[in-house]
C-alpha cells in the first residue's frame, strides 16, 4: 500500500490536545493533527480556552494544524494573525461542519449555499495571507443540498491559491449517512490534474478500514493525502495495519493508552465525572474495536465514577478479543 500522509480529522469533544498527545504515543502512522474548530471572537480572535489547546507547548512533538470556523473575513484573519505569533504556518478553513447551530450562521457547510459570499470571504482571506505568508487549506463538503452543486463550488476553490484541499464527499443535508459522492472527488481531482495540481488533494470520509483505503488508492493514485477521524476512533491500529506492521498485543497497548488517558483526564479536570465523561465520549467509536463488546460497553456508559468506569473496562479488556 502507498505510503500516505495521514491527517487526522478534528473531532469535537474528543481530539483535544490530551488525547492528540496520548493517541501519539501510543498509535504510530499520523502525520499531522487538525484541531476541532475554533469561533473566533471579533474583537480579540482567540479565548483563553482555545489559547491553552493550541499552545506549542501543550502539543510538542506532534504536528498541528488549527482549524477556524467562521463567515468573517476579519474574524478569520485576526485569529490568524494571533495563531502566526504561536508559530503556526498552515491554518485551516472549516467549510464543512453540518451542525444546524453552525450553518444557520452561514458557517461551516452553511457557507456553501451562497457562493457569492463565500467568494467574497475567501477572497479577504487570501488577499490578507498573500502579504503573511500564511498557507491556508480547506476542509469542505461538496454541497449543501445536492451533489451537483459542487461543479460551481470547485470552479470557486480554484481561483485560489490553496494550500490543501480536503474534501468530504457529502452534502450538508446528507450530514454523515449515505454513500460517499466518488464521482465529485474524481471531478476535483480531474480539475486539479490540468495544472499538475492533484497533490493538493486530500480525501476524507468512510475510511474505516484497509480495504476502505486500498479502494481509493486504486480508483485515485495520484492522490497522496488522506484524512481519517471516526476509523482511527473505532480502529486505533488502523494506520499500522495499512503499513504491514506485525501488531502484537493489541489488548495490552489499548489498555496503557487507555489508563494513560484516564490518568491525564484527572489531573487536568482535577475530578472524576468530567474524565469518565470524556472517555465515554471515546468508548462511542472504540468499542468496534472489540469482538462482542456490546454487553460491556454498556456497563462502561452507566459507570457513575472512576472505580465503576474502571472496574467495566477491566472485565471489557477480560473478556473481548481486539480485532
Amino acid at each position: 500500500m502507498k505510503n500516505y500522509i495521514v491527517s487526522f480529522a478534528p473531532m469535537e469533544g474528543i481530539t483535544g490536545r490530551i488525547f492528540r498527545r496520548v493517541f501519539d504515543k501510543h498509535f504510530k502512522g499520523v502525520t499531522d493533527y487538525y484541531t476541532p474548530f475554533i469561533t473566533p471572537k471579533e474583537k480579540r480572535g482567540i479565548d483563553k480556552k482555545d489559547i491553552k489547546e493550541l499552545l506549542p507547548a501543550h502539543n510538542e512533538g506532534i504536528k498541528i494544524v488549527p482549524q477556524i470556523l467562521t463567515s468573517s473575513k476579519d474574524a478569520f484573519n485576526l485569529t490568524a494573525f494571533k495563531l502566526m505569533e504561536m508559530g503556526y504556518k498552515e491554518i485551516n478553513l472549516n467549510l464543512g461542519c453540518p451542525s444546524g447551530t453552525v450553518v444557520n450562521k452561514g458557517r461551516g457547510s452553511g457557507a456553501l449555499k451562497n457562493l457569492d459570499s463565500l467568494k467574497e470571504l475567501l477572497t479577504g482571506i487570501f488577499n490578507e495571507a498573500e502579504h503573511t505568508g500564511l498557507k491556508i487549506s480547506i476542509k469542505t463538503r461538496i454541497g449543501y443540498e445536492e451533489a451537483s452543486e459542487f461543479h460551481n463550488i470547485i470552479s470557486l476553490y480554484r481561483q485560489f491559491p490553496i494550500e490543501k484541499l480536503i474534501i468530504h464527499p457529502r452534502t450538508r443535508t446528507e450530514f454523515y449517512r449515505g454513500r460517499v459522492h466518488k464521482e465529485c472527488f474524481k471531478q476535483a481531482v480531474d480539475e486539479y490534474s490540468k495544472a499538475g495540481e492533484a497533490g493538493k488533494l486530500c480525501f476524507n470520509g468512510e475510511l474505516k478500514g484497509v480495504d476502505d483505503v486500498l479502494a481509493i488508492e486504486k480508483e485515485f493514485p495520484d492522490i497522496e493525502h488522506i484524512m481519517i477521524g471516526r476509523g482511527l476512533l473505532r480502529y486505533p491500529f488502523l494506520l499500522e495495519d495499512m503499513a504491514g506492521v506485525v501488531v502484537t498485543d493489541r489488548q495490552g497497548r489499548i489498555r496503557n493508552f487507555l489508563e494513560e488517558l484516564l490518568g491525564t483526564y484527572l489531573e487536568e479536570f482535577n475530578g472524576g465525572a468530567a474524565a469518565v465523561l470524556k472517555l465515554k465520549e471515546l468508548w462511542f467509536y472504540l468499542q468496534d474495536s472489540f469482538e462482542g463488546s456490546e454487553g460491556y460497553v454498556k456497563d462502561i456508559r452507566k459507570a457513575k465514577g472512576v472505580a465503576e468506569y474502571k472496574a467495566a473496562v477491566n472485565v471489557l479488556l477480560f473478556n473481548s478479543k481486539v480485532v
